[in-house]
Order: C-alpha cells, then sequence, then structure tokens
C-alpha cells in the first residue's frame, strides 16, 4: 500500500501555501525518460525528502492520507505529488486506491500529473487502456490528472487521446506561448515568468476541461537533460 508526505501549508513559493503530497519513487513509470536523469525531483531539497520516504518508514499510510484529503475545506486547492506519480507500482495505477483518492476528493479541488503510460507501444494493451480509463474517470469526477508530455509532439497525441488535460516539458528556452505541431495553444505555467505566481493564485493546472496545454520550460538541476529530452521530439 502506498504511503505518502502530506504537507498541510507547502513553503514552496511555486505552488504557494496550499496542501501538498509526495508519493515514493516506485509509483513512477519505467517508460518516463526523465527517470534516469531530467527529472527536476532528482535533485536540490525535494530530493531528500523524496528518498527518504522512497526508503520507508515516513509518510502517511493510505488510509489515513484519504483522511486528511477529506478534511480538507471545501474547495480547498491542493497539488498531490511534487514528486512521485500515481498510485500503482510502475506503469500500471492501483484503480482502487485512486478511485478512493477521487472520492476523498469530492468537493475538494486537487490536482496532479501523470506519466503513466497511455500512448500506444508504452506499454501492453491492457495496461494502457486500464490507465486510461482511470484517468477519464478522475478527470470527469473533480481530481484532474494532466497527462504529462515530453514534447509538444507528444502533447497533441496525448490531447488527442480525450481523457484529460495535459501539461508539456518545454526547451529552457522556450519561455513564451507556443502553439504544437497541429495547431494547440501552449500557454507557459505563469509561475515560471511571474512574480507573486503560484499554484495557489494561477489554478490553471487544476481545470481538467480546458483546451490549452500548459508548457513548463526545463528547469531544476538537470535543466540541460529536461531541455535536450523536450528538444528531441
Amino acid at each position: 500500500m502506498t504511503q505518502v508526505l502530506f504537507t498541510r501549508v507547502s513553503q514552496n513559493a511555486k505552488t504557494g501555501p496550499i496542501p501538498v503530497s509526495m508519493s515514493p519513487k516506485n509509483t513512477c513509470p519505467d517508460t518516463c525518460p526523465l527517470k534516469g536523469g531530467g527529472c527536476y525531483a532528482q535533485g536540490g531539497p525535494i530530493n531528500l525528502h523524496w528518498m527518504r520516504l522512497s526508503k520507508g518508514g515516513v509518510g502517511l499510510l493510505w488510509a489515513d492520507f484519504l483522511k486528511a484529503v477529506r478534511a480538507l475545506h471545501r474547495g480547498q486547492l491542493w497539488r498531490h505529488n511534487q514528486a512521485g506519480d500515481l498510485p500503482g507500482l510502475g506503469n500500471g495505477i492501483d484503480l482502487k486506491e485512486l478511485g478512493d483518492l477521487v472520492e476523498a476528493n469530492r468537493g475538494k479541488a486537487g490536482f496532479t500529473y501523470t506519466h503513466k503510460p497511455t500512448l500506444e507501444g508504452e506499454a501492453d494493451k491492457a495496461t494502457l487502456e486500464a490507465n486510461r480509463k482511470a484517468i477519464a474517470y478522475a478527470n470527469l469526477n473533480g481530481f484532474t490528472v494532466n497527462l504529462s508530455a515530453d514534447s509538444l509532439l507528444d502533447a497533441d497525441k496525448l490531447a488527442s487521446l480525450g481523457i484529460g488535460p495535459v501539461a508539456a516539458l518545454l526547451p529552457a528556452t522556450q519561455t513564451r506561448n507556443t502553439i504544437t505541431p497541429q495547431g494547440r495553444k501552449v500557454v507557459v505555467c505563469p509561475a515560471t515568468y511571474k512574480e507573486n505566481v503560484s499554484c495557489s493564485t494561477c489554478k490553471l493546472c487544476q481545470k481538467a476541461t480546458r483546451s490549452h496545454i500548459i508548457g513548463f520550460p526545463a528547469h531544476g538541476v538537470s535543466t540541460k537533460k529536461a531541455s535536450a529530452i523536450a528538444e528531441k521530439n
């Protein structure tokens, strides 16, 4: 069963003072190209907490985490997983745990991002179908799951699935709004270039029905590696 670090008031300037969580490294899928280098969470202070959680012995049991989510004020914006992915080891999503999280989030404004495989060729057919259904269910029931694209080309592929909003990794030099190869609008995360803007004030990533893609220029200690991945495709 997944254990989760849960912080009721984040000190992270990017998120702002909202509740945030973190899941163990083993929830990250093998298909994520950032897993081998380029992931912003694999460096700096956040990685120290992530390593402690991933080794076990810290964090809330899943049932206690759900209680903490249910106890949030109605309408509370909160971010699941500053690091880590949806419940389930590796490529698969634990359907029961995600379903329970969706229920715990009823009346709240939770959002997250996932690299769990959904595109052809990333995993076997059964895993892809299960992941797609789980993500679509979450987005239809108030818990926003952004599909994480590793390039603008991937962003088009993920958007075409129609199961949830898309967030895309951008080259570090791409700091202005742009479009995908298929003409979809890409809005660069305002918190990356505006002062006094954070998740707590922006809230764009929580809007499951938005049509535009949110772009995140590569950042962190592995900026060069992440930027190379975004440029590759």
